[in-house]
């Protein structure tokens, strides 16, 4: 055979046997296609997937809080006109960078705010520490009463006069401020002292045998009439409780009154084991400070009262006359933020 044409044939044999490069981008496109596919139809049934009810419920649950409106309160309004000098004391303290701490609940801070007049108590560089309050802060640890100041630094506890706000500041002493009128004339103490209110409840077994086991064991309640945390204590015992209590009277207008030692500086306090402890104590703390041991039977018919230091009674409002015909509006111009009692301010609000 002629040697050209047996080369022509084998070239048209290799280009037959060769695969059209067509053919090759194809299966290659086919390929990638293909997983591409496979690969968004296994996101979008990962999607698609219900989630586990427990995720579904805290959604749900965040949800609610976060639509769930929130109660915040604010200090009473302050009606009365003011005093050129009144604004400008008002600000020259904000301008001066102090700062006057409350609550929106405080007989006393509201009385303070009062002092300066409807137009000068927009001016006043007021924190509310209230975390219920409108606009709450966190308060400085300084802070342990209100209301307080804090002027260059410094803190100063209680209500202030215009005249101390004025020489406490640096203001212009040019100004005189008119003297606060004086307050009203505390009631007459009766004939042996005041009284602690009666418990009314009926005791149960345990805290009758609570009581008693204080009592003998040498503890000491030490409180005040007025002392609003001294009778949620005595209350805590019910009638029979409360009358076996070893209970010490410290205000001196007080039925009984007797010297305090110097260790019991807030109401209420105790003594167990030689011991000091202020503030409200639950009927827990007290059974393990004491190491009582209550029968079974009056263990299971114990009630187990508020838990430490929770505020159980609202403040009492500006102008209400107590149970003792006592007006706690009027007292000492300190109001303690926990559950004790301040020892020199009188009050317990």
């Amino acid at each position: 055979r002629d040697p050209a044409t047996m080369l022509g044939c084998l070239v048209v044999a290799a280009i037959a046997l060769k695969p059209p490069a067509s053919v090759v981008q194809f299966t290659r496109t086919a390929v990638l296609r293909s997983a591409a596919a496979t690969a968004a139809g296994a996101l979008a049934a990962a999607a698609q997937a219900a989630p586990p009810p427990e995720m579904l419920l805290r959604e749900a649950a965040a949800q609610a809080a976060a639509n769930d409106p929130k109660v915040l309160y604010t200090p009473p309004g302050v009606k009365g006109l003011s005093t050129p000098d009144e604004i400008a004391l008002a600000q020259y303290l904000k301008k001066k960078g102090a700062k006057f701490y409350g609550a929106y609940w405080c007989p006393f801070c509201t009385k303070q705010r009062a002092m300066f007049g409807a137009g000068g108590v927009r001016a006043l560089p007021y924190v509310e520490c209230a975390p219920d309050g409108l606009n709450a802060e966190r308060c400085p640890p300084e802070v342990t009463g209100y209301p307080a100041w804090e002027i260059d630094g410094k803190f100063f506890s209680g209500m202030k006069t215009l005249p101390q706000l004025q020489s406490l500041s640096g203001f212009d002493a040019a100004v005189v401020f008119p003297a606060p009128p004086p307050p009203p004339p505390p009631p007459a103490m009766p004939p042996g002292g005041f009284k602690q209110p009666a418990v009314t409840e009926p005791s149960t077994p345990e805290q009758v045998q609570l009581a008693t086991h204080l009592k003998q064991s040498g503890a000491v309640f030490y409180g005040a009439y007025w002392c609003k945390y001294c009778r949620l204590q005595r209350a805590l015992f019910g009638t029979e409780g409360a009358a076996a209590l070893p209970y010490v009277e410290c205000a001196a207008d007080g039925a009984g009154a007797q010297k305090c030692p110097a260790e019991v500086d807030g109401f209420p306090a105790w003594k167990i084991g030689g011991k000091f402890y202020g503030g409200y104590q639950t009927v827990e703390e007290l059974t393990r400070l004491s190491n009582f041991k209550p029968t079974a039977a009056a263990a299971a018919a114990a009630p187990k009262g508020p838990s430490k230091g929770a505020a159980v009674v609202a403040p009492k409002a500006a102008g209400k006359v107590d149970d003792l015909g006592i007006d706690f509006a009027t007292g000492a111009p300190v109001v303690r933020s926990g559950a004790d009692c301040d020892l020199p301010s009188g009050d317990c609000n």
